[in-house]
């Protein structure tokens, strides 16, 4: 007599639905912009033909040109290039849709980037039968609810690492399932650096150790795979590997708060590079209120190339940092980060930088202090003068838009200065009003 979970059994083990969306900015820009649709198009984070492209459509792919390829190359590899200017609100906002979306047809359990996202099966839906269909009801419902640009690859599979492998085996557009009665099957065809976390150093470290190909390290064990990673990350490849999830690691307290940002050529002058950096100060303190949080240290960071040929190119990252009593005050972040910006002026004045980054660090959250013997507590216990003007003008830019009041003169910045969408963070909505 079989069990109830007896009828959800039949030898695939799929227990994960792996959802990837196909080149994903440059796909929202071939939806919002028709013109672009058929065409190889790139997406830059500034406008400079020394940044690289942060997303290429898969038109443009047959040119030779991927996600990191500089601009200037990319327009040598295609003449007919289009290459547009990273939106990263739209972005978000398209991404909360698609999100909708899935969730409409079963529980997100993790948003995992902006164009990713895991699916946990349950009950029926782990028969394979099943799990192909919604799959693709899964990728018909974004394009209906997003645009017919936005193609989604799926993976299917026992254990979230297979799950998302599988995710890559088909692109675009593509439903790919390993089963667990089959493996390792398809996987031996895979190379090693198509497993999620086994990235160019180490896959050096396993071909050092003999490791060569999928067949080699499916041959170990757990405790081997664990002393190759030196960590207990190891034989969470494994067990995901062979079909078997680990718990998930504790999340970790925000241990910074950054911004940072690409220099338009126009911005690669010390003066622009500065104007930058101070807004994007100004845009950690706003976090820092809107989070209640205060930080206690912070870094600058001034990448400046020397201008030679690209090859030859010495680059020089200037990273500088400095601590202060825990605060969340603009002002007083301004102050901190004014006197780093003095310890490399003499440089910047004959190295332009092309990219500037702020990040505040020793972060606590604004009720945890305790007042000592004298009374002390950040910000004079939230009430100092320079703190209240944060405050208040946070509330005017939240009103009545951003920068409507600035801290110093207002300088022709780009609209999107420091919301940058990261690997494994998407920006608040309140970040772009910030």
């Amino acid at each position: 007599m079989k069990t109830p979970d007896d009828r959800h059994e039949d030898g695939a083990g799929l227990r994960w639905l792996f959802l990837d969306l196909n080149s994903y900015f440059a796909s929202v820009e071939q939806q919002y912009q028709p013109d672009l649709r058929g065409r190889p198009v790139i997406v830059r984070p500034a406008p400079s033909e020394y940044t690289c492209a942060i997303a290429a459509s898969y038109e443009a792919r047959p040119f030779g040109i991927r996600t990191g390829t500089r601009v200037m190359d990319a327009r040598k590899l295609c003449p007919g290039l289009a290459v547009v200017e990273a939106r990263p609100d739209l972005y978000v906002t398209v991404h909360k849709q698609i999100m909708a979306e899935i969730d409409r047809h079963l529980p997100i359990w993790k948003v995992c980037s902006i164009d990713e996202a895991a699916c946990e099966l349950t009950g029926p839906q782990r028969l394979e039968a099943n799990a192909i269909p919604l799959a693709r009801r899964v990728q018909a419902g974004i394009q209906a609810a997003a645009g017919d640009c936005l193609r989604s690859s799926v993976g299917l599979a026992p254990s979230r690492l297979l799950a998302k492998t599988a995710c890559g085996m088909q692109k675009p557009d593509g439903l790919t399932v390993l089963r667990a009665d089959q493996l390792p099957g398809r996987l031996l065809d895979l190379p090693l650096s198509a497993l999620p976390g086994v990235g160019p150093r180490m896959t050096r470290r396993l071909q050092a150790a003999g490791i060569h190909d999928m067949a080699g390290l499916w041959a170990l064990g757990a405790a081997e795979v664990r002393r190759l990673w030196n960590s207990i990350e190891g034989e969470r490849i494994w067990r995901g590997l062979h079909g078997l999830d680990s718990a998930e690691p504790p999340e970790r307290p925000r241990a910074s708060i950054s911004h940072s940002h690409v220099l338009a050529q126009a911005m690669r002058t010390p003066d622009g590079a500065r104007a930058v950096v101070r807004r994007l100060t100004v845009k950690c303190g706003a976090r820092l209120r809107r989070l209640q949080l205060t930080g206690g240290s912070l870094t600058l960071i001034v990448d400046m190339p020397d201008g030679a040929p690209r090859k030859a190119r010495r680059r020089d990252v200037a990273s500088l940092s400095c601590t202060f009593a825990p605060t969340c005050d603009s002002f007083v972040l301004l102050k901190a980060v004014d006197r780093l910006w003095e310890g490399i002026r003499a440089d910047i004045e004959h190295r332009p930088p092309n990219y500037v980054g702020v990040a505040v660090h020793d972060l606590r959250p604004v009720d945890s202090f305790v007042p000592d013997l004298l009374g002390w507590s950040p910000d004079q216990g939230g009430q100092s003068r320079s703190l209240l003007l944060s405050q208040a003008l946070d509330r005017l830019n939240a009103r009545f838009g951003k920068d409507t009041v600035s801290i110093g003169p207002r300088a022709d910045l780009p609209s999107y200065v420091g919301a940058k969408i990261a690997f494994n963070r998407i920006p608040e909505d309140e970040e772009f009003r910030e």
